[in-house]
């Protein structure tokens, strides 16, 4: 049997604005995030725009905050058995409004902002924290290099 492949999957598109629906750009964010990190990753990762009610829903259903938020993230653990590079990783859910209000906020395109908080949720997935300042300095670096690449 050969070697499986990362496989990243982007959903939820219609979400947002026509000219931010490139599944090929997300794609390519997340493989090359794990290229770097974690190159013999293998397995699934999903990046999945929801509306601003089903976002601020799941915030409330899984996290306990009734407010409205940009991205979660939630890693998969291993099923028992299965070699820890063969699991699902992770599923990154983007909230299309959020993504469409803090482009406008911060003078960009909804596509930038989006692939932002797609890059954002994957370096979760791939252990990264943002609680700290200093964690944060380097995570929002990451994401920032990770947005540029896809862009060009």
């Amino acid at each position: 049997m050969g070697r499986q492949e990362l496989t990243v999957r982007a959903a939820g598109l219609s979400a947002l604005p026509a000219a931010a629906r490139r599944p090929e750009l997300f794609r390519a964010l997340a493989r090359r995030a794990f290229e770097r990190a974690a190159p013999r990753a293998r397995g699934e990762v999903s990046i999945v725009f929801l509306s601003r009610a089903r976002m601020r829903a799941m915030n409330r259903e899984y996290l306990g905050h009734d407010y409205d938020t940009d991205v979660i993230s939630f890693s998969h653990d291993a099923p028992a058995g299965l070699p820890a590079d063969e699991t699902p990783l992770g599923d990154v859910y983007v909230s299309a409004w959020m993504a469409a209000r803090q482009a406008r906020e911060l003078g960009h395109t909804v596509l930038r902002e989006a692939l932002t908080l797609a890059a954002h949720g994957v370096l979760h997935l791939l252990g990264h924290d943002d609680a700290r300042a200093r964690d944060r300095a380097r995570m929002f670096r990451l994401q920032d290099e990770l947005v540029d690449e896809a862009l060009r």
